[in-house]
């Protein structure tokens, strides 16, 4: 009876998803509130390339990469954090704090709310913290700089006092110091006065904090305490039924770092922002406007017509641009596949999936990293897997899934013409080159692309699931060939290129009639696409892989339409849904045998849940007509995500099929794929974010 009991509590107490209305927004929004200590991640508060601090569901600060220590980040000081006296009353919010649990936090990137209840007895206290991340305002989405907006009421009959404040301490870590900014010893830190605050300055960078108010009666102090702790505070007394806002900030300059292939590099910002006070200066005057910013664009998706959890998962996906993403002052714009998970530049199979929300509504970065991809393009035209490990930024390297990446460079290209309809997008020479390598990797004269496992025992497997080998023609790495024919050939179209038009096209139907033959089971329990066959080594496999059309995904994403006969598209989503999806609790196993069981030869792969490819496929389904399928789909992955696991801001490779829980990896570069499911359900809504969309600032 007592264990029942407790089970109750937990189940009651649990967060749950929620409709709701939030200051500032005209509509209604909706997301999780946590209480302190309930989510499992934190979402970082950063833009473009900026590094990040982390900001927990007990509103204190986490882990942060302000001083470019990306491979290691570093949990602030105990001494940094924000505090509130209101009603008597005075809450530090230090790292692991008995904070009050009146307190409940909602997070929605790059924006995070924390209503504080009935704390202060008949005062109200509601603080959104956020980053200036904005659409279409890349200069503006790269500033390094947290903003924490406070909201306060008086519903007392009484004149009440209230204090709000923030402390930092810029600690110093050694190792740090002296490595990945390569400098010499250290130098003691100086505090300097700013306009609203104060700034300390290091020899590497400087980080400053100040607090000004909407209105001009209150009291702004800013104190150095001790060495390198300084605290910016605000003070008012507010009358009976009197509300107003004031906002800290905290922002960071630490203009240079080392790569890891020893490239000394330096941020964007520090070409216009000499030190952290001049980001305050563009920033804090600004507050009240750079929020109306952000709710503006969030607005377009909470108003769409597609459920909430895809909702919040459209807008809390983009958290992975502060967690990975560097933008250098020579325009080089990039992403590791995961700084703290697995640390790659730009992992092109990673980006495939990942860089449509980049693509749509920052594409002039977007095309700088492309552009960055098509220079360290080969001689053979082969397109480089990526940059460099664990933080490279000049060592492409080759050879590394071969079969899909080069596909997948014309794939992006073509898609980013799309969006854009700017024919630079197009980058029709290193495409053509692209084309042509790729050509190469037929090996045996069907028109569809090779697998090419690096050993007879399969390893490394050299495409995306890379410890599960293939051989022979895959249905996987094959739809994304017929897909990539497919731009080609509408790309050398529009280049005046008739004969390698034709001959693309030759190309496809080739392919395609070789698909079928070599991939439809025809199965009488099931009619689906293999998983793949080689006759000439005599293997072929059965599983049935739930993104094993990834290539028609894209298609359908990038305005290709199907490259496939649609009745059996339909039909090969049926077998999906019965047999991955019924597979797990939380979404899709990646592969299962015609008996209905995962298939356990590869099992890290082959048999775990792959988020990414989940979600590649319940668009897919969307864009087939699926909707309702891929969404009760979509619903019950997300909300293992949110709601049982709490990791929001930390959404890894893989879960575990039987417990939902993490598998492998963490903070993964692929999973903003999610954004093609929205492009799928609210084709209208995708559209109002692209430049024609946002409001100019």
């Amino acid at each position: 009876m007592a264990s029942m009991l407790i089970l109750f509590l937990a189940a009651a107490s649990a967060p749950q998803f929620e409709t709701f209305n939030a200051p500032g927004y005209s509509a209604p929004v909706c997301g999780a509130w946590y209480k302190p200590g309930e989510a499992a991640s934190a979402m970082p508060l950063g833009g473009l390339g900026t590094g990040f601090i982390d900001f927990t569901a007990a509103a204190t600060f986490g882990d942060n990469t302000i001083k470019n220590n990306w491979l290691k980040p570093l949990p602030a000081s105990r001494s940094s954090y924000l505090s509130v006296n209101a009603a008597g009353k005075n809450i530090n919010l230090r790292p692991n704090p008995e904070n009050p649990r009146a307190m409940r936090y909602w997070g929605h990137y790059p924006a995070a709310d924390v209503d504080f209840g009935g704390t202060f007895e008949n005062v109200r206290v509601h603080l959104r913290a956020f980053a200036p991340v904005i659409p279409h305002d890349a200069d503006t989405s790269g500033l390094p700089v947290a903003l924490f907006r406070f909201r306060i009421s008086n519903e007392g009959k009484k004149d009440a006092p209230v204090e709000v404040g923030m402390q930092w301490e810029n600690s110093r870590d050694a190792s740090l110091e002296s490595t990945s900014n390569g400098q010499g010893p250290q130098i003691a830190d100086s505090v300097v006065s700013i306009s609203d605050g104060l700034m300390t300055v290091s020899p590497h960078g400087s980080v400053a904090i100040a607090a000004r108010a909407d209105a001009d009666d209150w009291t702004i102090q800013a104190v150095r305490t001790q060495g390198t702790l300084t605290t910016a505070t605000a003070k008012k007394t507010l009358a009976p039924g009197e509300s107003s806002i004031v906002t800290l900030a905290l922002s960071w300059n630490f203009p240079e770092w080392i790569s890891s292939d020893g490239e000394r590099l330096r941020h964007n910002y520090a070409a216009k922002y000499p030190d952290a006070g001049a980001v305050m200066a563009a920033t804090l005057p600004h507050a009240k406007q750079l929020e109306g910013r952000v709710i503006a664009w969030q607005e377009k998706i909470y108003s769409s017509n597609v459920p909430g959890l895809l909702k919040d998962a459209v807008i809390n996906s983009l958290y992975i641009l502060p967690r990975n993403s560097w933008w250098i002052d020579d325009g080089r714009f990039f992403q590791s596949e995961s700084f703290t998970g697995c640390p790659i530049t730009e992992t092109f199979v990673c980006r495939f999936n990942g860089s449509f929300p980049l693509a749509l509504m920052w594409p002039e970065l977007e095309k700088a990293t492309m552009q960055a991809v098509a220079a360290a393009q080969a001689e053979t035209g082969e397109i480089p897997f990526g940059f460099g490990s664990p933080a490279g930024s000049r060592s492409p390297y080759f050879h590394v899934q071969h079969p899909i990446v080069s596909s997948e460079f014309v794939l992006l290209c073509w898609r980013n013409y799309q969006l854009t309809r700017d024919a630079s997008f197009l980058m029709y020479d290193p495409v053509k080159k692209a084309l042509r390598y790729a050509m190469t990797l037929d090996k045996d004269g069907d028109g569809l692309v090779n697998e090419d496992p690096g050993s007879e025992k399969g390893f490394p497997a050299n495409q995306y699931y890379d410890i599960w080998p293939w051989w022979g023609t895959s249905a996987y790495t094959s739809s994304i060939w017929l897909a990539a024919l497919r731009a080609g050939e509408e790309t050398a179209k529009l280049q005046g290129d008739q004969p390698f038009a034709e001959e693309l096209r030759g190309w496809f139907d080739r392919g395609r009639a070789s698909f079928e033959e070599k991939l439809w089971t025809g199965d009488a329990r099931a009619r689906y696409y293999r998983l793949y066959n080689d006759p000439a080594g005599k293997r072929k496999s059965d599983t049935l892989l739930a993104n094993g059309l990834c290539g028609q995904w894209f298609a359908y994403a990038a305005g290709l339409g199907e490259l496939l006969p649609k009745d059996r598209i339909d039909s090969h989503i049926s077998a999906v849904l019965r047999f991955n999806a019924t597979a797990t609790e939380y979404g899709t196993v990646n592969g299962v045998t015609p008996d209905g069981k995962p298939d356990v030869t590869f099992p890290d792969h082959s048999a775990v849940l792959t988020i990414g490819e989940t979600w590649n496929f319940c668009a897919m389904a969307a864009f087939a007509g699926r909707t309702d399928e891929a969404v009760a789909l979509f619903d019950k992955s997300y909300a293992n995500i949110l709601l049982n696991q709490r990791t929001p801001w930390n959404i890894p490779w893989s879960l575990d099929p039987k417990s939902g829980a993490i598998k492998w990896g963490i903070n993964y570069y692929s999973n903003p794929c999610v954004w093609t499911l929205f492009q799928a359900l609210a084709p209208e809504a995708y559209v109002a974010l692209s430049s024609a969309g946002v409001p100019p600032a």
